[in-house]
């Protein structure tokens, strides 16, 4: 049975592939063949205006010459001519770049120019003849060189860089710390830095790295050509200690008191210090002077250091009453204030 029905589809195939496979068929794809080759034949013979990107390359530079500012890496060229040209151009364009000779463009003023005639010749040199170029961008390339003068320059960074709340810039940090800048004599003279380009970064919340170059100017060379910036960010953390309140330039007859002996300073402390910074780290000191100016019975409190990395410092209670009492050994009765 099954073989049967197999036989039956067979038959069924082949006579329904004869009836569309047959001369009438045929001869409509050789047609339609024929149609399409004639329509590509006579749009590509029209004449078209393109556009096309051609690399373009400097050679035979000698060793000891450094090359200051490059010339592009390719030109942009805006060619009119009949399409099967136009298409021989597309596929022919990559094969190698249009060639610049240092000798041929240089003199000893440590630039070369090649003019728009001299930059239009040489593209032309790689077009079928009669083809016509409408524009070329740029119009003419320059570069510039030396002989190896150079020097050390430091880099400074120019950046704003900040951090999203709760976190902040710790440090931001470059490496190279210098650079070798080449140019020519009269430029080197005025160059005294590496200066990268404006960089901001806000909203930070981890460490940060980038690799940045530099703000140049024609007939200016850094190399390296690129910093690798490393912005550390840390997280804040609150923190508070006890600090006793201490006097100074009291005469040794005198004591100070004060109520409270000590207070509560509250501050903001990177993750990475936390636990290095501590009480013993503050000084918060009342001068004997300022207290015979002080008109209160209370005397407000300021710090007179903190340590370094410490942000956002709180004092309680800031203002505090105080005494100042005469030692036990002074002839004097003891007095307040």
């Amino acid at each position: 049975m099954e073989e049967r029905l197999s036989k039956k589809l067979n038959r069924w195939a082949k006579k329904g592939f004869s009836l569309i496979w047959n001369k009438q068929f045929f001869t409509f794809l050789v047609f339609l063949f024929i149609s399409f080759a004639f329509w590509v034949f006579t749009n590509l013979n029209e004449t078209y205006k393109q556009e096309f990107e051609f690399p373009i390359k400097l050679v035979n530079v000698p060793e000891n010459v450094v090359i200051t500012t490059d010339i592009p890496k390719s030109i942009h060229v805006s060619l009119r001519d009949k399409g099967f040209n136009l298409l021989t151009v597309a596929q022919n364009k990559d094969e190698s770049p249009i060639q610049i000779n240092f000798s041929d463009y240089t003199d000893n003023s440590g630039r070369g120019i090649v003019s728009s005639a001299e930059l239009a010749k040489l593209i032309s040199q790689r077009l079928p003849q009669g083809m016509q170029i409408i524009t070329q961008r740029p119009q003419q390339v320059e570069f510039y060189f030396n002989y190896g003068e150079r020097k050390r320059v430091p880099v400074v960074v120019n950046g704003t860089f900040e951090a999203a709340d709760p976190f902040y810039v710790m440090q931001v940090r470059h490496v190279p710390d210098s650079v070798t800048v080449y140019a020519a004599r009269n430029q080197l003279s005025t160059i005294r830095a590496a200066q990268t380009v404006p960089l901001r970064l806000t909203g930070l919340t981890d460490n940060t790295k980038k690799a940045v170059s530099f703000q140049t100017a024609p007939g200016v060379k850094f190399v390296p050509e690129k910093i690798n910036l490393n912005i550390v960010v840390d997280r804040l953390v609150e923190k508070t200690v006890q600090v006793p309140v201490q006097q100074v330039n009291f005469p040794a007859s005198k004591t100070l008191r004060t109520f409270p002996s000590s207070v509560s300073v509250t501050f903001q402390v990177g993750m990475h210090l936390y636990r290095s910074v501590n009480a013993d780290q503050f000084v918060l000191v009342v001068n004997y002077e300022s207290l015979l100016e002080n008109r209160s019975s209370r005397y407000h409190l300021s710090l007179k250091s903190v340590p370094p990395g410490v942000r956002h410092v709180r004092i309680s209670p800031q203002d505090v009453d105080y005494v100042i009492e005469d030692n036990p050994d002074s002839d004097n009765n003891g007095n307040s204030h």
